[in-house]
């Protein structure tokens, strides 16, 4: 039973509060904060939303703070859910709150690039933090895909130490702990300062849970000024939008500029992702406005969607396709198959199934595309090959932790099932050192006794 909650702090993740909550209650281990928070004992702690809170818990929150104020106001929630549709968006603020579920089924959530691999913090903050309140935290803006300074300091992000994924670490890691008085490096550029503070208001406005206007239309009519847009609104000029959109923003410090392929998907209402839409509505000079409060007529709508009538009909470069779409295939399927694509960090399986869900394509098209089929055939295994993997990315995940861990602990963070661990076993040798296989192969005869 939570006895006591500190004060949550303004723009503060829940993670945060659970660190401070960790500290402040006295907890001598962090399993022992965990088993008061979560439901089961395999239950992480989780960065950017609440995770997985048992009914006792949920329960002494509410009192003091709403479930779904909570997400709407100390979560990512809003970088995630801000363009997606209505129903979707309301369904996921619902599961949030409700039910235990991986992110990346409710929202898009592209791979960690260079730079946001670690939770972020601002110099000024965290002495403002500790002369405001006796102690920093971790500040929700602060960890927006792609925002490199603070928007009220006007200062450089620092990188911490810890990691921005969501992990099977079970571990709370205090803001106090793990910030110090770095020197704060004040940015120079109006323009990176304005994208910033676009980034920021966007990010920060209420949600809209009453319109459902597609995020496609507020571009389709922003673009419409333009000369990306040709003068019968049938047809856009991607490719210049891309290059001229790339120029602009290649020396402002961004981790991902966003490629052609996800601009495409984008303009046609098949992604959903923040970052992307924010780069192309700010270089189109679009106010933030436009999108969190958007006033689009019926029929502006149905222009945007009629200009859509065209797509399936016109010829395909296959080569042009081919050529811009195989680097940004091959940064996919190798995030799932090294397992940066995933929270917890836990290799996956690339499947033609997968490759055509993620990146948009209609059924059949890797046929026509001979760069990505060959990068889809360098990344397919068979399922007892995946498993392996995982095993081996288990095992050294538990070794690293320096504690006694037994074959059951391998089996609930890699997923694989001890009935399938005789077609796994040759492929073990083929990933990993025969001292590794021997390792394991010893801690499923000890399960077995």
């Amino acid at each position: 039973m939570i006895s006591y909650l500190p004060t949550i702090y303004p723009d503060e993740l829940v993670y945060s509060w659970f660190c401070r909550y960790y500290v402040h209650a006295g907890f001598f281990s962090h399993k022992a904060a965990l088993g008061e928070l979560y439901c089961k004992k395999s239950d992480n702690t989780s960065k950017e939303f609440i995770g997985n809170l048992n009914s006792e818990a949920m329960e002494q929150i509410e009192k003091v703070y709403s479930l779904d104020e909570l997400v709407l106001n100390h979560t990512m929630y809003p970088q995630y859910a801000r363009f997606i549709p209505l129903e979707q968006k309301k369904a996921a603020l619902y599961r949030l709150v409700h039910n235990a579920c991986d992110a990346h089924q409710l929202f898009p959530v592209l791979p960690r690039n260079e730079g946001e691999r670690y939770l972020r913090f601002c110099p000024l903050c965290v002495k403002e933090d500790r002369e405001t309140y006796g102690e920093a935290y971790w500040h929700r803006k602060h960890q927006i895909r792609n925002m490199s300074i603070c928007t009220k300091h006007k200062c450089k992000l620092m990188e911490s130490s810890v990691s921005a994924k969501s992990e099977q670490g079970f571990t709370f890691c205090p803001a106090e702990s793990y910030k110090h008085y770095d020197e704060a490096v004040i940015e120079s550029d109006s323009l990176v300062i304005q994208y910033a503070e676009y980034l920021d208001s966007i990010f920060d406005a209420p949600m809209d849970f009453d319109n459902d206007i597609p995020i496609s239309s507020i571009l389709y009519d922003g673009m419409s000024k333009t000369k990306y847009l040709k003068p019968s609104g049938r047809s856009r000029y991607t490719k210049m939008f891309a290059d001229d959109m790339g120029e602009f923003y290649k020396n402002m410090g961004i981790c991902s500029i966003a490629s052609i392929y996800q601009i495409q998907r984008v303009l046609l209402g098949s992604l959903f992702e923040f970052s992307a839409i924010c780069q192309i509505v700010f270089f189109l000079g679009m106010k933030p406005e436009e999108l969190t409060y958007p006033s689009l007529t019926m029929e502006q709508i149905r222009q945007e969607q009629d200009s859509h009538y065209m797509k399936d009909t016109a010829p395909v470069d296959w080569e042009l396709l081919d050529k811009e779409t195989a680097p940004v295939l091959e940064k996919m399927v190798k995030a799932v198959y090294d397992g940066t694509a995933n929270e917890n960090g836990r290799p996956e399986r690339v499947s033609e199934r997968l490759v055509y869900r993620e990146m948009g394509l209609a059924g059949h098209r890797l046929e026509n595309m001979p760069r990505c089929r060959a990068i889809f055939e360098r990344y397919t295994e068979s399922y007892p090959e995946s498993w392996a993997r995982k095993i081996i990315w288990a095992y050294q995940k538990l070794k690293e932790e320096e504690k006694t861990f037994y074959w059951t602990d391998i089996r609930k963070i890699s997923g694989v099932k001890k009935k399938n661990f005789q077609a796994v076993v040759p492929y073990l040798m083929k990933h990993t050192d025969d001292i590794t296989v021997s390792k394991i192969m010893e801690l499923v005869i000890v399960d077995n006794e």
